[in-house]
């Protein structure tokens, strides 16, 4: 295993794994990815050989917010502690942050691990593209 913070994965690898949880929402798009990758604050990769098998991005202010997204790892190397690795490198990135944010649609559980809970405010988004 090799740990890699906010050096860039090859993004048809991100790509790749992005598409191995279904998480398609921009086609096969390399240079999206690699935008994406420019404008993040802070990430983790998690390497298994040359395989990119987890990771997990954060953008904040580094001083009030920050917010979690992309929290990936293969299906086949789940439950190996991965994603508890990337979030808690995350969280230290950030120690005067005074607020962490994250929206998930199944893994509420995985994330009261780490003192996540429900916000006590009403979330809400703006769909801007809607291909």
């Amino acid at each position: 295993m090799k740990i890699l913070e906010n050096i860039p994965p090859d993004s048809s690898q991100l790509l790749e794994l992005y598409r191995t949880v279904g998480w398609l929402t921009f086609e096969d798009d390399t240079s999206i990815v690699e935008e994406i990758l420019e404008n993040t604050d802070e990430f983790v990769c998690i390497y298994m050989g040359d395989t990119l098998v987890a990771f997990g991005r954060m953008l904040t202010d580094y001083r009030m917010s920050a917010f979690l997204d992309d929290i990936v790892v293969h299906p086949g190397f789940r439950h190996m502690g991965f994603g508890s690795i990337i979030i808690n490198i995350l969280i230290e990135k950030v120690p005067k942050v005074k607020k962490i944010k994250l929206t998930t649609f199944n893994a509420a559980e995985f994330y009261k691990k780490f003192g996540f809970s429900n916000p006590s405010c009403t979330p809400m988004e703006l769909i801007l593209d809607q291909k």
